[in-house]
């Protein structure tokens, strides 16, 4: 159980808010004034500080102790829930992963991690990227895969492997399996996921900065899943950006098509990650032995980011995309 002063001193640092803060832990604002000067008394350090415009920031102290204080409160959900199970139970270990490995990757790599460690209990969460460092802050999940960035100062984090964003059709498409210019694709209907999520950000990015946005396109389709966009696609219904890794087995069984583009390249590099210092930390590690011992035997499209002597080693596809 987290110290409450501690509590009050990590809701202040998202809130950034002391009336607000005090709203959230239903104490009043006086006493949330009180946590944090008797932190910076304690610390003998200060930890955060007003700009001329009034807003608050943290000091470097300040992004010390809440990188601490966000590890210790995830383990303390972590070891409380060791602590409520028998003894003779398997150790369960919570993954938290983005929905596209979540329905794509991921599970080939949990049968991987059973087959070795059998008696091992599993329990997999799919959220979009900014939640799962939520989740991973609150002890919910013992470590997740993403494709953001994750800050040194509060995770700890691999780059596991890295994918291409293509865009695909229908093999029935007119563009299907052709080069084209980034703006004769406006002549087709958009079909992408939904606004508030991760994907819909990356391909706002991908836009943007080919001087496009979605209403350049004749018209689009906005729904939740991967797999809905998927299946829109076979159908024929518009064009999608996608990671290739998620439609690979769909290009190589024909149900879709690629769309070359002049001049684009986008690739993202996907992160394991874990709190920063935590007591538990072997267990994820143990987990993410096993997925680059296996990332070469997984599916097309992927690129694994190999250690070497001088540091992460991309694979040979992406160096050849940068070349």
């Amino acid at each position: 159980m987290l110290d409450l002063k501690l509590e009050t001193f990590l809701v202040l640092c998202e809130t950034r808010n002391y009336t607000q803060t005090a709203s959230v832990l239903n104490i009043t604002q006086p006493a949330v004034s009180q946590h944090i000067k008797h932190l910076e008394n304690h610390y003998q350090a200060k930890l955060l500080y007003y700009d001329e415009k009034r807003r608050l920031h943290l000091t470097e102290h300040g992004r010390l102790l809440r990188a601490f204080a966000q590890t210790v409160r995830s383990d303390s959900q972590q070891i409380a829930d060791r602590l409520k199970a028998d003894p003779k139970e398997p150790e369960e270990i919570k993954i938290g992963t983005i929905t596209t490995t979540g329905e794509s990757l991921v599970p080939h790599m949990v049968a991987e991690y059973l087959k070795r460690f059998p008696n091992k209990k599993v329990s997999m969460y799919l959220g979009e990227a900014d939640a799962l460092l939520t989740q991973l802050q609150s002890g919910r999940i013992h470590f997740c895969i993403t494709d953001i960035y994750c800050p040194p100062d509060e995770y700890e984090s691999v780059e596991l492997f890295e994918s291409e964003t293509i865009c695909v059709c229908s093999p029935q498409h007119p563009l299907a399996g052709k080069t084209v210019q980034f703006k004769e694709l406006n002549r087709y209907r958009l079909v992408f996921r939904e606004n508030d999520t991760y994907s819909h950000r990356n391909l706002m990015e991908i836009l943007h900065a080919h001087n496009q946005d979605i209403n350049t396109f004749r018209s689009y389709v906005e729904i939740g899943t991967i797999n809905a966009v998927k299946k829109l696609i076979m159908e024929d219904i518009g064009i999608s950006f996608i990671y290739r890794f998620v439609v690979q087995d769909d290009i190589d069984a024909g149900r879709l098509s690629q769309i070359h583009i002049h001049n684009f390249s986008s690739y993202h590099l996907f992160n394991f990650a874990w709190m920063k210092n935590s007591f538990f930390a072997p267990s994820s590690r143990q987990f993410l032995t096993v997925c680059q011992e296996n990332m070469d035997h997984l599916k097309g499209g992927v690129s694994p980011v190999r250690q070497t002597a001088e540091g992460p080693e991309q694979g040979s596809a992406a160096k050849e995309a940068f070349r």
